[in-house]
């Protein structure tokens, strides 16, 4: 035997040592395929390095899954191996594979696993030589021609400094087959007071622009143990909004309510041009999250899941391709431009892929997975109150809207973040009452991040009083509480859980806030 092999068959000894017993508790895993791993690997197995911050699958399909871990400690390109089995003592693996983690890319893995099988529960784990990661679950989604019901957990606005992450720790819990997050995953800069401190950035204040500023936000909110719950446990998609660059940016330009190039909108001076911030949030989002990028188009983030025959969900993105906000994206105030002509918050390519996709869905319920409302919000009456909502683009949005009623859409539900409020109504063409029905919206508060009675020091009576000028469409809305939504769907109706549950003490739990129904072929929400 040469030292060459002898070195391999100890390097080999090394991992089935690792992988069948470094998880606490678990059981000695099946045999590995050796002789694959050594033929696969592209740079040497770890030996040290930690996972600090937990792993995560995101966008499963019917038959794949995108697996993500962070591993610190490292200091140059490293392997590790990742195994996926049908049980949880990893009896039963049926993947294993070599997977190299880039100084490039912060020592993240990204690894999509094909031919699962549809319908199934999955468990995964990453090794070094010396350490495992936690165990992470998933389920494929079922077969495309299958009407089996399905639940989806989703949240947004999950702020460190404004609370503690009961809600992920709530969404934990829940049976669910998937859970969304629909954007402001973190925030760039400090917004709230609360019971947490970030100190990243260069000033220590929290407000990050460098690309490895960046990379310190992720790992502060992902060090946080009720996250890492909540993505081991379930399926994981994302898309971003505003704060995972920076505060109501619109394409390549920062918030049109700051026209200095060198301020940020809350009159800041910058440290990093806003076109770099944005490529490297950009770049940090993808880091730090379970999804692919696509090699022609590496900042795309819209598309469509298609979730058995139950449903497809349609996630776009509303901040890379529109158009600055209207009159300086004004609060409560009149706005003329609202209604231009050709104001784009989609883009035209992605606005063409969707008006088509939508369309053309075969499945029950249309999801779409919106990071900012689509139903007017008015106050008062006529007067649209938020412009970096769809009310500032309400050309677009009447546009795809009666293209979808045209072409008779049935059951489009948005589910919906960003407003830090509870809202539940009907969608219209035009986005109040005036419109032809179209679909339904559901906004799932926020996880932590305060509402609009703290931003805009607005009592929340005074609130309900304005909202009330929203009728009928608004049928449902509560500015106060915190939480999260779990849709669960069937053939016959689609049933939203509202949930709120406290962020200022740690391990409060989750209560049943409102229930709202929506029947199959109805566009119309009903309040329980």
């Amino acid at each position: 035997m040469t030292d060459d092999s002898r070195l391999l068959n100890k390097d080999l000894r090394r991992r089935e040592f690792v992988v069948a017993g470094a998880v606490t508790g678990l059981a000695i895993a099946g045999p590995l395929n050796y002789a694959a791993l050594a033929r696969q690997a592209k740079a040497p197995l770890a030996k040290k390095g930690k996972f600090k911050h937990g792993v995560s699958a995101g966008m499963p399909t019917d038959k794949a899954v995108t697996l993500w871990t962070r591993v610190t400690g490292l200091e140059r390109d490293s392997s590790l191996i990742l195994e996926v089995a049908t049980d949880k003592g990893f009896r039963k693996v049926v993947k294993t594979k070599d997977v190299v983690v880039k100084k490039d890319n912060d020592f993240t893995a990204h690894e999509r696993i094909k031919k699962l099988k549809p319908g199934e529960e999955y468990y995964y784990r990453f090794a070094t030589a010396n350490k495992s990661s936690r165990v992470g679950k998933f389920r494929t989604m079922p077969p495309a021609d299958s009407k089996q019901a399905l639940k989806i957990g989703y949240y947004s606005c999950q702020n460190y400094t404004a609370g503690f992450y009961n809600a992920q720790a709530a969404l934990a819990k829940e049976d669910v087959d998937l859970v969304v997050c629909l954007g402001d995953y973190m925030y760039e800069r400090g917004f709230f007071d609360g019971p947490r401190p970030d100190t990243t950035g260069a000033n220590k204040d929290g407000n990050v622009q460098t690309l490895e500023e960046y990379r310190d936000k992720y790992k502060l909110y992902q060090a946080d143990k009720n996250l890492q719950d909540m993505h081991a446990e379930h399926g994981f998609v994302i898309v971003w909004d505003d704060h995972e660059v920076e505060d109501n940016y619109a394409g390549d330009e920062q918030d049109s309510k700051e026209p200095d190039p060198n301020k940020e909108n809350n009159g800041e001076d910058r440290r990093v041009p806003f076109k770099q911030r944005r490529k490297n949030g950009y770049k940090a989002f993808f880091e730090a999250h379970p999804r692919v990028r696509i090699k022609d188009d590496r900042n795309r983030i819209y598309g469509s899941m298609r979730l058995g025959g139950m449903a497809e969900l349609f996630l776009t993105d509303q901040r890379q391709y529109r158009d600055p906000q209207p009159c300086m994206d004004a609060q409560l105030s009149p706005c003329p431009d609202t209604t231009t002509p050709g104001r784009k918050m989609l883009g035209d390519t992605q606005k063409a892929w969707f008006k088509s996709a939508v369309p053309s869905s075969s499945a029950t319920w249309k999801l779409w997975g919106s990071e900012v409302m689509l139903m007017a919000v008015e106050a008062p009456k006529g007067q649209p109150a938020i412009l970096d909502s769809w009310d500032g683009y309400e050309a677009e949005r009447k546009e795809i809207l009666e293209h979808f009623v045209s072409n008779g859409v049935k059951n489009l539900a948005a589910l919906t973040g960003d407003i830090h409020t509870f809202f539940a109504g009907d969608l219209t063409t035009t986005g109040d009452d005036q419109g032809q029905p179209a679909g339904v919206e559901l906004v799932g508060g926020s996880a932590t991040s305060s509402g609009i009675p703290e931003e805009l020091g607005v009592p929340a009576p005074t609130l309900e009083a304005l909202a009330a000028a929203n009728d009928p469409h608004v049928k449902y809305y509560e500015f106060e509480s915190r939480g999260y939504g779990v849709v669960s769907l069937s053939t016959d109706k689609l049933v939203c859980e509202f949930k709120k549950v406290a962020v200022d003490v740690e391990g409060a739990q989750p209560e049943l806030l409102k229930t709202i129904e929506v029947d199959n072929g109805v566009p119309a929400v009903r309040v329980l």
